[in-house]
């Protein structure tokens, strides 16, 4: 993979050398597991890391200017961000400009330019020769981290795959290649968690236990600005562990109302002769995505839905297959502050003032396809 050794060998150069390490991972379970995962690796080999979690209320879509500006007291440091960069040009910029040696590790699709950083580790760059693509982020830290550890991988072997095998599920990528042979082996520990909290979760009897952890923690709202997931997932004490487990039943019954009132309202509003849903929410952004894909499934055509807050407007799409939304938005790219994703799920960011022209431009682009 393009840049394995030499992001590798940056990591461990920075914790030789007791340089500061950053870690900023996306707010869903892929990017908080690939935190927890190349966290504990830095810190086998002896090193330290902050940890930051993507706020998208706060920052918006990944690693933006208004993250960067929250995290600038850290610099200078190394900032390693994780399910998330390859399309933060503007994020690259400030973080260069603060102080900040950046490091992206993605697996989202690349646009037709990269952001000026250190280095890159994203499978679905320009002359990647490794035959597959389509990981989890955490399937790409995996990698990184096997690298890292060398024969001590064999220690932390166990613990990795089982949140890589959650993170492979939750970002629903092809069960395929590296995918399968990660969820082979992880699906298979997770039958017998070492994680402390997945034990705590276990013990209530499910038949379905990945996918009720997934439901459970993939949310990407924090609370208090700590993301929920990311406590849960690196909480070492059982009893705490099923206090943590009630919270957050309770919290998805909550978000689980929120989303059916919303999409009810949304729907109601569409006459079906739209060429793209495009649609403002009077809810929470971290609802966005889960509204947007239950939209999908009722009129099998693009859906952008965004919630305003202040001058910007942050929002989720969703696309059929085939259809592209990284690609329709790189060519409205004018009118967006920052965007990127997958081909059938990403995000965006941008100005209050910019919507009309946006959504025109969505228009035209999808009544060519």
């Amino acid at each position: 993979m393009k840049n394995l050794k030499k992001v590798s060998n940056r990591i461990k150069e920075a914790i030789k050398n007791n340089e500061k390490i950053v870690l900023f991972g996306d707010a869903d379970l892929d990017g908080v597991t690939s935190v927890i995962i190349l966290g504990e690796a830095i810190e086998e080999i002896g090193g330290k890391y902050l940890p930051y979690i993507s706020n998208r209320e706060k920052w918006g879509y990944g690693l933006s200017r208004e993250a960067i500006s929250d995290i600038k007291k850290e610099a200078p440091a190394l900032l390693v961000s994780l399910d998330c960069g390859i399309s933060n040009f503007e994020g690259a910029k400030e973080a260069k400009k603060v102080g900040f040696e950046f490091i992206i590790i993605d697996h989202h699709k690349v646009l037709s330019k990269i952001p000026d950083v250190s280095l890159i580790l994203d499978p679905m760059q320009e002359e990647d020769n490794y035959p597959f693509k389509k990981f989890a982020n955490a399937g790409v830290v995996y990698r990184l981290v096997q690298e890292m550890l060398g024969d001590d991988f064999s220690k932390k072997k166990k613990r990795f795959l089982e949140l890589a095998a959650i993170a492979t599920v939750a970002d629903m990528v092809p069960r395929e290649s590296d995918n399968k042979e990660i969820l082979d082996e992880g699906l298979k520990f997770l039958e017998n968690p070492s994680i402390t909290s997945l034990k705590a979760l276990k013990e209530e009897p499910t038949e379905n236990f990945v996918e009720k952890t997934v439901s459970l923690l993939n949310v990407t709202e924090p609370e208090g600005g700590v993301n929920v997931a990311y406590l849960f997932l690196t909480e070492e004490r059982e009893d705490a562990a099923r206090e943590m487990i009630e919270h957050l039943k309770e919290r998805q019954k909550k978000r689980k109302k929120e989303i059916e009132i919303e999409e009810k309202r949304i729907l109601e509003k569409i006459t079906g002769k739209e060429k793209i849903i495009f649609e403002e929410g009077n809810f929470p952004s971290y609802l966005a995505g889960s509204i947007a894909s239950r939209v999908i499934k009722e009129h099998k055509k693009p859906v952008f839905i965004y919630v305003k807050e202040g001058d910007l407007a942050c929002g989720s799409v969703r696309a059929v297959s085939g259809q592209d939304a990284v690609e329709a938005m790189s060519c409205c790219a004018d009118y967006l502050q920052s965007f990127g994703g997958h081909p059938v799920a990403a995000g965006f960011v941008l100005e209050v003032k910019n919507l009309t022209k946006l959504k025109k431009c969505l228009v035209d682009y999808f009544s060519k396809k």
